[in-house]
C-alpha cells in the first residue's frame, strides 16, 4: 500500500509575516497547542519550524533545563528563528537550537531523543511520508508524544487519514485528534 501522499512545495521563507504573527496567535495559541505536553526539563523538537512560532512559546515550556530544536530546511527561517530566539530582551535566549535538515533527512544524531515532536503544517511536503514518521519515530522516547497538524488549505480529510496510515505503518501509534483551529491533528506515540 502506497501511503505517501503528493508532495506540496515547501512554504517559502517570504511567507514567514504569514507564519508568526498576532491574527495566527488568536486563532492558533502556542501555548493551548503545545503546552499539555510539555514540562520543564523536556526535550523537544519542531519540525518544519519556520520562523518560531511554535518553537519559542516550547521554550519558554521546557525553561532553561530543558532542549528546543527548531529544525526547517530553509536557512532563512532558521535566521529568523535565531534572531527571535536570541533578541537581547527575550527570555529564550541561548535556549533554542536552530538545526537545518535535508528535504530527505532530519540529519539529527541518531541518538537524539524527544519527549514530545511537533510536525506543523509540514507533513504535506515531505517526500515519503511514511520515510519520515519512520525517521522521527526513532527520535521519540518510549513516553514521548508526537502532534501533526496540517492546514485545511493543503490537505483534505481524505489525504490526511492517508497520512494516518503513514505514521500508523512507520511504527507509531494513533492516540487520539485534538480539537484544533487551524487544522487537521493527530496525536501519536511509539509503538513498543
Amino acid at each position: 500500500m502506497n501511503t505517501t501522499t503528493t508532495q506540496q512545495p515547501v512554504c517559502s521563507h517570504r511567507h514567514a509575516p504569514w507564519l508568526d504573527n498576532f491574527f495566527r496567535k488568536l486563532v492558533q495559541s502556542p501555548a493551548k497547542v503545545v503546552g499539555p505536553y510539555l514540562k520543564p526539563g523536556d526535550t523537544a523538537l519542531d519540525l518544519g519550524c519556520g520562523p518560531g512560532f511554535f518553537t519559542i512559546p516550547m521554550a519558554e515550556l521546557v525553561g532553561r533545563s530543558g532542549t528546543v530544536i527548531g529544525i526547517d530546511l530553509q536557512k532563512e527561517m532558521l535566521e529568523k528563528l535565531a534572531k527571535k530566539a536570541d533578541a537581547a530582551n527575550s527570555p529564550t535566549a541561548g535556549m533554542v537550537v536552530a538545526h537545518r535538515c535535508s528535504q530527505h533527512s532530519l540529519e539529527l544524531d541518531p541518538a537524539l531523543q524527544a519527549d514530545f515532536i511537533l510536525a506543523c503544517y509540514m507533513v504535506h511536503e515531505t517526500v515519503d511520508q511514511e520515510a519520515f514518521f519512520r525517521e522521527v519515530r526513532n527520535h521519540l522516547k518510549a513516553s514521548g508524544r508526537i502532534l501533526v497538524i496540517e492546514p485545511p488549505f493543503h490537505v483534505t480529510k481524505k489525504t490526511f487519514a492517508k497520512t494516518i496510515k503513514a505514521a500508523e505503518h512507520a511504527g507509531l501509534i494513533f492516540s487520539g485528534r485534538p480539537k484544533r483551529k487551524g487544522g487537521f491533528s493527530a496525536l501519536f506515540a511509539k509503538a513498543p
